[in-house]
């Protein structure tokens, strides 16, 4: 196959920009990806080839295991089988870590959690572990009671959100990033697959540290655009989403994480008068007034790291913010990243490496893109982190995949269909495979969904230089 990527009614890159990412294609240091057939669409995806890892996360097992610790839960109930919000007694058991991880029938509570996963994933359900009293877990830097285990159902690598979560640690510019740790789930003895267990959103001094304040111009808020008001109407009838605070900024829904405001005198109509003041100042394209509000260099990271996974969910949900400060230093904060599993390729549309998405998809960043001022900073840190953080990002994903194997493969020995196709020809493909591009259906082990992201990945960023080398 010749060294080339073919860019096809390429719309937002000139013949300019094509031609750098063409050249930069055939400078000789990358191959085409093996693993992939057509899976890239019309594009001819490449392997890099990867840096040293540098910046390699501290795991909680012992030195030279490679393996994930594993989380056995004993309780009365099918978590996967009883109402999404239905809180249930439990105990909880850590092995396989380093001892100072280790628990042994800890009391908790268990609960279902999430949307389109749970909705569609009734094999491998996402859950929340509540403890009794603020814990130390596997690791992470916050002191907290709740905690999630992310089912990755959708994700065949497992490992979008967390990778994310990595590259999001590595650029420095968040409040805070999410902690992250692969695995193994029991449930009653019975294994469950690969979850990703992280960081609940919530208020905690590692996590997003805020303040309430009586005054509403000084008290801090934690917030998520959540899609529309109409679908959040369905979701709350269908017991999707929580019934919290929330209000209405350019025919969003955002939500009120923290804190709650149904007794907070003054606090809700602070929040919408603050981004009102950030709407407009972005519809009017005045970045000089967006950057006395907005906090520009989360801004600019929140908008990269969603354009080059090209992630969905960055269009009108999981985009998380916080509201912090007082006086001329208060400010909008991005962050944290949230929800890639579908991302990075890995939807039934919107999967080629090519096109901007976030900037045209996102109104708020559709706006931003057509400022020069932001443009420029955006371009400018896309070559910055491009040979850094970028490519950390990718040799991180291939050091999951050479350690980790045999580990994340259990998870497909327990859901052994999804990697099956006599399964797929009989008819027993998974449910939710619809939500996936069809040639990705057809990488058959986990070795070649990762080197799929990881090629898909590398030729957006490819493509994503070419795009930035015209705004100069």
């Amino acid at each position: 196959m010749d060294k080339k990527i073919i860019l096809r009614n390429a719309l937002f890159v000139s013949v300019l920009a094509l031609a750098v990412a063409v050249a930069l294609m055939l400078q000789g240091r990358d191959r085409p990806c093996d693993c992939c057939g057509g899976a890239g669409g019309d594009t001819v995806l490449y392997m890099p080839q990867l840096p040293a890892l540098e910046n390699l996360p501290p795991t909680p097992v012992p030195d030279g295991v490679r393996d994930f610790p594993s989380l056995h839960l004993t309780t009365a109930y099918d978590p996967f089988a009883v109402e999404r919000r239905f809180w249930h007694d439990a105990e909880l058991t850590v092995s396989g870590a380093t001892d100072a991880y280790l628990m042994d029938g800890a009391n908790v509570r268990l609960r279902g959690r999430g949307n389109s996963t749970w909705l569609h994933g009734e094999e491998k359900r996402p859950l929340r572990i509540r403890f009794e009293a603020p814990v130390t877990f596997l690791g992470a830097p916050a002191v907290a009671q709740d905690w999630v285990l992310i089912a990755n159902l959708f994700d065949m690598t497992l490992m979008r959100t967390h990778l994310a979560f990595y590259m999001g640690g590595t650029l420095g510019t968040f409040p805070w990033t999410p902690f992250s740790q692969m695995v193994h789930v029991y449930i009653n003895g019975a294994y469950q697959g690969v979850f990703q267990l992280a960081d609940e959103r919530d208020v905690n001094p590692a996590r997003a540290n805020l303040t309430f304040d009586a005054d509403p111009t000084r008290s801090e808020f934690l917030l998520e655009i959540d899609g529309s008001a109409a679908s959040r109407d369905r979701r709350l009838a269908e017991g999707e989403v929580e019934n919290i605070d929330f209000t209405f900024v350019n025919g969003w829904v955002i939500d009120v994480r923290y804190p709650r405001l149904n007794q907070r005198n003054g606090h809700l109509d602070e929040l919408q008068s603050f981004l009102y003041r950030v709407d407009a100042a972005i519809k009017a394209h005045n970045f000089d007034a967006v950057a006395a509000l907005v906090d520009v260099p989360s801004l600019v990271d929140f908008y990269l790291v969603q354009e080059w996974f090209k992630d969905i969910d960055g269009g009108d949900r999981s985009i998380f913010m916080q509201l912090m400060g007082t006086g001329e230093m208060r400010r909008l904060y991005f962050g944290p990243l949230w929800d890639f599993d579908r991302s990075a390729g890995n939807l039934a549309f919107w999967n080629t490496p090519e096109y901007i998405f976030i900037g045209h998809y996102n109104a708020w960043f559709a706006d931003l893109m057509a400022m020069d001022a932001f443009r420029t900073l955006v371009a400018n840190r896309w070559r910055e982190i491009r040979h850094g953080q970028v490519m950390q990002t990718l040799a991180y994903a291939m050091h999951l995949l050479d350690t980790y194997e045999d580990a994340f493969n259990r998870n497909f020995e327990r859901h052994d269909h999804i990697f099956a196709p006599d399964g797929r020809d009989a008819g027993t493909e998974p449910a939710w495979f619809w939500l996936v591009p069809e040639a990705v259906q057809e990488l058959h082990s986990f070795s070649a969904q990762v080197e799929f992201m990881v090629a898909w990945l590398y030729t957006r960023a490819v493509w994503l230089d070419g795009y930035f080398e015209q705004i100069g």
